[in-house]
């Protein structure tokens, strides 16, 4: 009995006491691993892309504008809808409380165009990379990347 006792005041382990110890260093590296796991989730959730300058982001969601009837210049009347191709940093909120510049720079382009100029080879391709830059200098850029990365036309009349 007195070994012990000897035994237990030296810090040794009793007899029965080892396994108490070995479970506690599993258990540790289990809550690490599953707390490093949450913090790289809630990272991915919280901190938005950064995208460097000339990066261009993914495509995300696209926003139709309204249809508009527009006067060319030379008397023509043009009937189109276009539809933005938004990035996915881009947010749609913000968008569409742009929408009546987007309409608005949209007449104007293409109220400065002509007939023969549209109905030329490449008239139409011309027209939507103005549109692009008007649209994306009113949209602005989000976290290093343009929110507007197309034009498309889905609707287009000449008359």
């Amino acid at each position: 009995m007195t070994d012990t006792l000897t035994a237990a005041k030296a810090g040794a382990p009793a007899a029965g006491d080892d396994k108490p110890k070995k479970k506690k260093l599993p258990k540790l590296i289990v809550v690490l691993v599953v707390l490093l796991g949450g913090a790289y989730v809630a990272k991915g959730m919280l901190i938005k892309p950064h995208y460097k300058p000339g990066q261009i982001a993914p495509n995300g969601q696209v926003q139709t504008l309204d249809q508009l009837t527009v006067n060319l210049s030379d008397g023509h009347l043009v009937q189109a809808t276009i539809v933005l191709q938004l990035t996915t940093v881009a947010a749609t909120k913000t968008l569409n409380d742009d929408q009546p510049q987007f309409d608005d720079a949209a007449i104007s382009v293409i109220g400065e165009q002509t007939y023969a100029g549209l109905l030329a080879p490449g008239g139409r391709d011309a027209l939507k990379v103005q549109l692009l830059q008007r649209f994306q200098k009113i949209a602005g850029k989000a976290y290093g990347s343009q929110e507007v990365s197309a034009v498309y036309f889905t609707g287009f009349v000449i008359q």
